[in-house]
């Protein structure tokens, strides 16, 4: 489906909505097109040529996008849609615990019954060196 989001505009072709559907898509989710409007048609035949092979992502990865083409191909009527993406580092955040309040008083407790076994121990200690051993 030809739309001049993703490749030229056509004049005087026939009037057709079918890529409404599409562009509703990408408009909703805020992706990005990486298609060049001033590149070789995606799709050649002996009858025509068209733009209607599309690549996009989210911002994010737009971002990363180091370039893009089209290679014509000689064994398909659809064209290659060659593109680099930058690579990086996906370093996550470590995951986060979350407790009830039942899990908090449980682990309180533990605590609390862990101090008071080591609390005589921790009241003899005076010197450097008995804290280090």
């Amino acid at each position: 489906m030809r739309h001049e989001l993703w490749g030229p505009e056509f004049h005087n072709h026939r009037i057709s909505d079918q890529a409404a559907p599409l562009v509703f898509f990408i408009l909703k989710y805020d992706l990005i097109i990486w298609n060049d409007k001033d590149s070789e048609p995606t799709f050649e035949t002996v009858n025509g040529k068209s733009w209607i092979d599309i690549t996009m992502s989210s911002a994010n990865l737009a971002n990363k996008k180091m370039n893009w083409q089209v290679i014509k191909n000689n064994f398909s009527d659809h064209n290659y849609l060659v593109f680099n993406v930058e690579s990086f580092n996906a370093t996550r955040d470590p995951p986060r615990i979350f407790f009830n309040h039942r899990q908090i008083l449980k682990i309180c407790k533990a605590a609390h019954e862990k101090f008071l076994e080591l609390q005589e121990e921790i009241q003899t200690i005076d010197s450097k060196q008995k804290l280090e051993k």
